[in-house]
């Protein structure tokens, strides 16, 4: 973390959300590839394309349950969550405006930093609580994977205003979980002893790390213009 903050950097940290950025941008750059004619896979939800889905997401939300306990894990900063949360908001209605013109049919309504923004709200005051935390999460993930709630929940009223198919959707469940034990994680001993440190994280893993939100936003519409712009030179 940066200075100041409760937590030292975790190098570890680091290297699992670029990780996560790298695959995301394998995961679209697939997606585009079919978009644009290039191949028939059934990209994204497929056979093994879902799951590989779900590996980048958990990666993502158990980093995010880290931040919540690394920044507010002694005290909440009410500042600092604000900022990231008013950063969060206006990011996730860019999304979905920009959606509505590339995708009208397929509009985002409640994509990866709509689901960011609501859990930071959700979970934030579980950053002083690991273990509250971790069971909590745990519950959360049963009920979903019992089938007792819908992962369209809290939706379901306003379902038929909603597309029948959505670009990009992250239940609050199960994944509010992933992110409640993130940051239960964050207090764990063998994280803390940051095992990857050891191995000279570069700097750009911690660059990728720090910038996370301005890659998401960015690395889609730029592969998106690349193809289509091979697409017209054909």
């Amino acid at each position: 973390m940066k200075k100041g903050a409760n937590f030292k950097r975790i190098y570890t940290i680091d290297a699992m959300r670029c990780l996560a950025i790298v695959l995301m941008v394998i995961f679209h750059f697939i997606y585009d590839l079919k978009y644009f004619g290039y191949v028939s896979w059934d990209i994204p939800d497929g056979p093994g394309w879902r799951q590989f889905r779900q590996v980048i997401l958990t990666l993502f939300f158990v980093c995010v349950g880290f931040s919540l306990a690394a920044v507010h894990g002694r005290q909440f900063r009410s500042k600092h969550f604000t900022k990231r949360f008013m950063q969060l908001l206006l990011a996730s209605v860019a999304v979905t405006v920009s959606s509505l013109f590339m995708a009208p049919n397929n509009w985002i309504f409640f994509g990866v930093l709509h689901f960011i923004a609501a859990a930071s709200l959700l979970c934030v005051p579980f950053a002083r609580f690991p273990k509250l935390a971790l069971i909590v999460g745990l519950i959360v993930i049963a009920i979903y994977n019992f089938g007792w709630v819908s992962s369209i929940w809290p939706f379901q009223p306003v379902r038929h205003l909603l597309p029948s198919y959505t670009n990009d959707y992250v239940g609050l469940f199960p994944w509010t979980g992933v992110v409640l034990l993130g940051i239960w994680l964050a207090r764990q001993q063998f994280l803390q002893a940051d095992p990857l440190k050891s191995w000279g994280t570069p700097k750009w893993v911690a660059f990728a790390s720090r910038h996370s939100l301005i890659i998401y936003l960015v690395h889609q519409p730029i592969l998106f213009a690349l193809f289509g712009a091979a697409s017209l030179l054909h």
